[in-house]
């Protein structure tokens, strides 16, 4: 294992997840280096604030970053409730020690490690000057539910004092040693690491992919969704589509179903790959555990391949997605938002209200109004367009169907995933750019762009992959 995968966690929320390169491994434990403009994923907090100092309670998603510092070295002991940070200028000189006081766990295949920050650490000089960092907070945390008891505490700080003794007694790893590390100039950056999005729940036994757009389509000859993705699972697993023997048709239903193991959650991540449109990243494979053992020979089981939608995916329980009420479905609950974008927004906000529906970039509007009240102020906005600006100003009514709060879900989110639930099932929906899209995936099936979904084995277990080849440009290999 060449690279680890390091997720920090402070509370209940995942404040970074950076790839390291490992430098030693062993009994006793790990020796990890991130290289100064490393690509990560990094909490989105508000300007001027540290995670430390937010409601634990609080969403802050993860957004595509890099390592914004000289590079650092980072001990993980094994056994041991602490790490030590050799930290670097971008010049590569030593700058000094960091003691960060923490709970850790490796996943099995060893290919990531789950950091939780225990808030209390040391700093140390070159000179071995230490002095304890963030008391104030570590005390203030102390007997919250989400972080550690007063019991946990003693033993966080009697960890830390055990370290302030190798420190003055310059013992390893205080002793100098690592201070001129190098890494060699081979060593290329890593890729930004998988982001784990919201677990999904499959009690039938049936976990389905398929077209969000498409996903509700009932022709009258055919059964349930969940009717033809039992039997196919049932073969082991397998495309389902409404083309027959002539195949997929190029616009319409389509959807992979596969086994799952029915008692517990099913944790799904994304690959990513900067598009041509923006250059922010986009799902370049997506990978769902299945928690059933594999049992097919060396080889990736392929199933099949399917498109983009334009109005993205959908991932569930077969039976739950029997109830999904689609693009053109009925709100599930009487309510429906109203947005409005475009030329006039400031003038129509002055007039009729409203704040932004989806973050700073997102239109303005009104969340969860009944259904009726929404259509009138629609309409009302619509009548002060036609009478006064003119064209210039885009008014939408959603109801809440399953296919909106999905998306509504997925608001703000860097891969516009979000979960929802259905059915007494987590299902989760993904969201695609319109402009990456556009430029990557539009005609769909119809111009071929397809991309294979298989079963493959990890660790012992049974996963599902859609993969989607990051984009090439002309005359690129």
């Amino acid at each position: 294992m060449s690279i680890v995968n390091v997720h920090l966690i402070l509370g209940s929320t995942v404040s970074m997840i950076c790839p390291a390169r490992v430098v030693e491994s062993g009994a006793d434990g790990l020796l990890l280096w991130v290289a100064p403009g490393t690509p990560l994923w990094r909490a989105t907090i508000p300007a001027g604030t540290h995670l430390r100092d937010l409601p634990p309670e609080g969403s802050y998603p993860l957004r595509a970053d890099r390592w914004r510092h000289g590079g650092a070295l980072i001990l993980q002991p094994a056994g041991a409730g602490h790490a030590v940070w050799w930290s670097f200028t971008l010049e590569q000189e030593f700058r000094s020690w960091y003691v960060n006081l923490e709970s850790r766990v490796r996943t099995g295949d060893g290919a990531d490690v789950h950091v939780t920050d225990q808030e209390l650490d040391i700093t140390v000089t070159p000179d071995r000057a230490w002095e304890w960092k963030d008391e104030e907070s570590f005390a203030a945390k102390t007997g919250h539910p989400v972080y550690w008891t007063r019991d946990e505490a003693a033993s966080i700080r009697a960890e830390g004092v055990r370290v302030t003794r190798l420190i003055d007694s310059a013992a390893y790893p205080f002793d100098g040693t690592w201070c001129d590390f190098s890494p060699p100039a081979s060593w290329p950056l890593p890729d930004r690491p998988p982001l784990p999005l919201a677990a999904v729940t499959a009690p039938s036994g049936v976990l389905v992919l398929g077209k969000a757009g498409w996903i509700d389509h009932r022709p009258d000859d055919t059964p349930p969704l969940s009717d033809r993705a039992l039997a196919m699972a049932a073969t082991g697993g397998g495309h389902l589509h409404d083309g027959g023997a002539a195949g997929p048709e190029p616009w319409g239903f389509e959807a992979v179903a596969v086994p799952a193991a029915t008692d517990r959650p099913l944790p799904v991540r994304a690959w990513t790959s900067p598009s041509p449109f923006d250059g922010e990243p986009v799902i370049s494979a997506l990978e769902i555990s299945l928690g059933l053992p594999w049992t097919h020979g060396p080889d990736p089981v392929p199933l099949g391949d399917l498109p983009v939608d334009r109005c993205g995916m959908v991932l569930g329980d077969a039976r739950a997605l029997d109830a999904f009420e689609g693009l053109n479905g009925e709100a599930v609950n009487g309510l429906a938002d109203v947005t409005y974008r475009g030329r006039y927004e400031d003038e129509a906000q002055a007039v009729f209200g409203g704040g932004p529906t989806a973050g700073a970039s997102g239109p303005l509007g009104f969340l969860d109004l009944p259904l009726g009240e929404a259509a009138a102020l629609a309409e009302r906005i619509r009548d002060w367009v036609r009478a006064g600006p003119g064209n210039g100003l885009r008014v939408s009514v959603e109801p809440h169907t399953d296919y909106h709060r999905a998306r509504r879900a997925g608001w703000g989110h860097p891969l516009l995933a979000g979960a929802i639930e259905l059915g007494g099932c987590r299902v989760l929906g993904l969201g695609w750019d319109p402009g990456d899209h556009s430029e990557r995936h539009q005609g769909e099936r119809e111009e071929g762009r397809v991309y294979p979904v298989t079963l493959e084995e990890r660790d012992g277990e049974a996963v599902l992959r859609w993969t989607i080849p990051p984009y090439e440009g002309e005359g690129e290999a």
